[in-house]
């Protein structure tokens, strides 16, 4: 006689975008079967008592850049060792790339390679070129394209022309645009006129002032309206902008923010500390900022924390103007976002579940497949014990950067074991699905 269920959860608490509660989870064959207390024990396959604990829906981080030091195979690991199931990846089309190859590339290396389950978004380097990929990339199964409005000086920006085009384009495909929001004309100029010499890590914040992140959301919130396209703004820094985001979403626009869990637990006396690790673009900024943006996030102005994993090369002895953007993240999202959240009084449990799975699942179509825990949905679990006490150490991370910027850091809570689709992921410390095992999603655009 065959089991109810392949797998059985029981005496945690459940954490849903909706509500905790005390039941057990039963999974048949990769999905959830029921979520209610006192599921019958013999009737399971496998149990795992997980009393004193929550079960999370897996995470889902939704900013990952695997070009740099992890890999797409690498991200999926090291991801895995903080509780997230489910990634995002941006497959970038850079100078002189052809777009629909790029994210061709990326699925083929996500099939092949991803521990996890996994989707894309476009990123275009050289937007008047690349824009003609963007039906062919659409129908792969990719909704969301990103686009810089800094990064002048590199080559890469896309001028309000062709962002409005691209706006354009996607409205009417039913996408989305993902766009980096500074000036990059002012922040260029700023640079040349105070990033030279010795102490450029001093300026560095003054380089890219709050108010030109502020100016260029604004404006880009105003040709999203024009065009009708929804817009993700990713990585928020600063209480300025939370304004513009705020009012847009008022006003029934299909606006969308994220921020970054090194927005929320540190501030800008990091970068004068770790120096070129810490260099990140947009930068992190002050202790009010920080303040500000758990704020927006409590009261649903940001919808998503995302990482932002770049985890690159930099010589902290070297010329810090010509050290890259970017550092590790991956890896401690949902500890981060817990403790410096729920631990700290400025969210709860639920809430956690919302910006790390919940909203991220909605906002890129992935729901109710993703993101929730009820019936019916993909078995993405996360087990969490919010009182195991862990120091993050570089020591102890698994990312190729070798380096965090959360260095003897403790969080209260840290994940314990994952589930993906029913099936371990991490299990006794370990990671312990394998390569390939990840399956691709298909990304949709938000019903506004």
């Amino acid at each position: 006689m065959t089991n109810e269920f392949d797998l059985l959860l029981t005496g945690g608490v459940v954490v849903t975008g909706e509500r905790m509660r005390r039941a057990d989870v039963g999974v048949r064959k990769g999905r959830v079967a029921a979520v209610e207390p006192g599921l019958e024990e013999g009737g399971a396959d496998e149990v795992v008592d997980v009393s004193g604990r929550y079960i999370f829906p897996g995470v889902i981080d939704v900013h990952v850049h695997p070009v740099y030091l992890d890999s797409v195979e690498g991200c999926s690991r090291v991801a895995a060792y903080g509780g997230t199931t489910t990634i995002l990846h941006y497959a970038y089309a850079r100078t002189g790339d052809n777009l629909l190859e790029k994210v061709t590339e990326m699925k083929e290396d996500g099939l092949a390679n991803s521990r996890l389950d996994f989707g894309l978004h476009g990123g275009l380097f050289e937007a008047e070129r690349q824009l003609d990929d963007i039906p062919a990339v659409f129908d792969l199964g990719v909704s969301g394209f990103k686009f810089f409005m800094p990064y002048i000086k590199e080559g890469w920006t896309t001028d309000d022309y062709h962002l409005m085009k691209a706006m354009d384009m996607l409205a009417e495909l039913g996408g989305m645009a993902l766009v980096h929001a500074e000036n990059g004309g002012a922040i260029d100029y700023l640079e040349d006129k105070l990033l030279s010499g010795p102490d450029a890590k001093q300026h560095f914040v003054a380089t890219h002032p709050a108010a030109m992140e502020e100016e260029a959301i604004f404006r880009a919130i105003r040709m999203a309206e024009v065009t009708g396209c929804p817009l993700y703004i990713p990585h928020n820094t600063t209480v300025r902008a939370l304004r513009h985001i705020r009012e847009a979403r008022e006003a029934g626009l299909p606006v969308f923010g994220e921020t970054c869990p090194q927005y929320l637990t540190l501030t800008e006396e990091v970068i004068e500390e770790r120096g070129a690790l810490a260099k990140i673009g947009p930068p992190i900024r002050t202790a009010e900022d920080r303040a500000a943006l758990w704020e927006a996030l409590a009261d649903g102005t940001l919808q998503v924390v995302g990482t932002d994993h770049a985890p690159k090369h930099k010589d902290v002895d070297g010329d810090f103007l010509e050290q890259p953007f970017g550092s590790p993240q991956i890896e401690t999202l949902l500890p981060l976002v817990y403790d410096g959240g729920v631990n700290a009084g400025h969210i709860g449990p639920v809430r956690v579940a919302q910006v790390l799975s919940e909203n991220p699942a909605r906002i890129f179509g992935l729901y109710p497949q993703k993101g929730t825990i009820a019936v019916g949905s993909d078995a993405d679990l996360v087990v969490f014990d919010p009182h195991r006490s862990f120091t993050i150490r570089a020591e102890n991370q698994h990312s190729n950067a070798g380096y965090t910027l959360y260095e003897g850091h403790t969080v209260l809570g840290w994940p314990e074991m994952s589930f993906q689709r029913g099936r371990r992921v991490l299990w006794e410390g370990e990671v312990v699905a394998e390569p390939g095992g990840g399956e691709f999603l298909a990304t949709s655009a938000p019903v506004a």
